[in-house]
């Protein structure tokens, strides 16, 4: 099962890997019929947040207690920020609070579910990248 990792894994790298579990259920309740698009936006939403956050870890950042992306985002180095900031976080921040919580209730789309996915998967390949290559593309030296 994917869920298994190492105790002796650097803090960054258990964040990175809840992450990965996070967008895996996003990305499986995103192509479900039978489940609710708004779930796979909070999912994706909660992948990317801890993908920041595994990044603040790593760097030995007290993460800050918001769910706010673009906030997370501008505690990283300005060029992780300057392309975390082509993303767009805001829409997948607001599936922190609207996904969840019934009186700030708006029902996703299909369509929705599967940008929020999309933008969570680009996070998450701009953190991975960092975390293991220090920022290099893979295959650079």
């Amino acid at each position: 099962m994917s869920g298994q990792g190492d105790a002796q894994d650097p803090p960054g790298l258990r964040w990175l890997r809840l992450a990965q579990e996070d967008l895996t259920v996003a990305r499986h309740t995103a192509a479900d019929p039978e489940l609710v698009a708004r779930a796979a936006c909070t999912w994706a939403h909660q992948s990317a947040e801890k993908a920041l956050k595994a990044l603040m870890v790593a760097e030995g950042i007290d993460p800050p207690k918001s769910h706010d992306l673009i906030r997370l985002s501008g505690w990283l180095d300005v060029g992780l920020h300057a392309r975390l900031d082509s993303l767009d976080l805001a829409e997948l921040t607001r599936w922190a609070i609207e996904g969840r919580y019934p009186d700030e209730f708006v029902e996703a789309t299909e369509a929705d579910a599967e940008r929020a996915v999309h933008t969570a998967e680009d996070v998450l390949a701009i953190v991975a990248e960092h975390l293991m290559f220090g920022g290099r593309p893979a295959g650079d030296s």
